[in-house]
């Protein structure tokens, strides 16, 4: 997997706070395989960020 995010919606990231991973349903045709990431933008905005490593991509999980 990809390393550490370092832009969120085009806005910088200043602080990784948390890292977590979660792997699950691997016995599906649908498995899970997430990077998640708990960062502060440079605007003091905290988001919650993830890489999927089955589609390869980012995405930012929404409330």
């Amino acid at each position: 997997m990809s390393g550490e995010p370092r832009l969120v919606d085009r806005e910088l990231v200043t602080v990784v706070r948390e890292e977590w991973r979660v792997v699950d349903r691997w016995w599906t045709d649908e498995p899970v395989d997430r990077r998640y990431f708990e960062v502060v933008l440079e605007s003091g905005r905290n988001v919650c960020v993830y890489r999927d490593g089955e589609r390869a991509c980012w995405f930012t999980q929404r409330a």
